[in-house]
């Protein structure tokens, strides 16, 4: 059987937790019938060593996602340059970063880029990960394919299965481009709290080369009187770290994901539209919070044992319907026939 040769756009090689388990999900689904390649060269500017036209001309499709990278103030030639639309085009996993000024941010002319490629009759696919970010597509750039409303597609992963650790209480920070330090001390004191009652404390560092070296530099601006520091380059082992535990804290989007598929419940810890549009999804609106409030004790002595099994159960499901829907377009649209033996 021929494979179908797909580029990838999206945030890929960054080390970037979240967009790195998009490349395991698309893997997991299509990589029997298709071969993966990241389409820019670069990981900095240029992101190409050719033209764009050049660079994408053997690729028969190209799959743009996941993550928030539908912006209507910018535009990122490495998910959405102009030339893409020479080629069939798959959106899957999207988000649109939703914020209290996005309608100061909008820019016409921004939009009007994103609207020439979602209404080529190149487009074959459209995915959103919340109804918020649908609805935004499809007001502002009115696709031509119907956008799937579904959840964030690494719910959509096959976790290897991990053993728990009695009360151990997970968390994870993030270096973020602010003015000055985020203020810990909050997170510090739910650490103690947590020592106090006899849980582990495990610092899990999400993020491997450029984003992991960033993240363990500002992990040390969190400093509670006892943690254990994970920080790894390993995907799986960060996956087995948040899996082991029995509460969860995250400032990551996919911390609480991830968290929450392995049964783990999680504290929002950055209350950003994908966080409150995920854990809102599965009626779990109680856990958001932010690491500076003075609310995260509470939360965390308010916590469920474990994640609601139907909640998890049906994440998954429309995840994974989400993935089918995808691979059964593609094997229709290059007429690739799988044979079972």
């Amino acid at each position: 059987m021929k494979k179908i040769k797909i580029g990838l756009c999206g945030f890929y090689g960054y080390g970037n937790y979240g967009d790195e388990l998009f490349y395991w999900v698309f893997d997991q689904y299509l990589g029997d019938i298709a071969e993966l390649e990241i389409v820019y060269e670069n990981l900095y500017k240029p992101y190409f060593n050719q033209p764009v036209s050049e660079r994408i001309k053997d690729f028969d499709c190209l799959l743009i996602g996941g993550g928030d990278i539908v912006q209507p103030w910018g535009i990122d030639e490495r998910y959405f340059s102009k030339e893409y639309i020479e080629k069939p085009m798959y959106v899957c996993g999207v988000g649109v970063p939703i914020r209290m000024n996005s309608e100061k941010l909008h820019k016409d002319w921004i939009v009007e880029k994103y609207r020439r490629l979602f209404q080529s009759e190149n487009m074959r696919f459209v995915h959103a990960r919340d109804k918020q970010s649908c609805d935004w597509i499809e007001k502002h750039l009115e696709p031509a394919v119907p956008v799937i409303n579904k959840p964030d597609i690494v719910c959509a992963l096959d976790f290897e299965p991990v053993e728990k650790q009695e009360k151990t209480l997970g968390i994870v920070t993030r270096a973020r481009p602010v003015d000055k330090p985020d203020d810990y001390s909050q997170l510090e004191k739910l650490a103690e709290h947590a020592d106090s009652k006899g849980w582990r404390v495990k610092h899990i560092i999400l993020g491997s080369d450029d984003v992991g070296k960033k993240d363990f530099i500002n992990s040390s601006d969190f400093d509670p009187k006892r943690k254990d520091l994970v920080y790894t380059q390993s995907l799986s082992e960060m996956n087995k770290a948040i899996g082991s535990c029995t509460a969860f804290a995250s400032m990551k989007f996919h911390g609480t994901v991830a968290a929450t598929m392995q049964g783990v419940p999680s504290i929002v810890l950055i209350p950003t539209s994908k966080n409150r549009n995920f854990i809102r999804r599965i009626g779990y609106d109680e856990q958001l919070a932010k690491f500076d409030s003075d609310k995260l004790i509470e939360k965390f002595d308010n916590l469920p044992a474990e994640v609601d099994k139907e909640k998890l159960q049906s994440l998954r499901l429309e995840a994974t319907s989400v993935m089918m829907k995808l691979r059964e377009q593609l094997l229709a649209d290059f007429g690739v026939q799988v044979f079972e033996i």
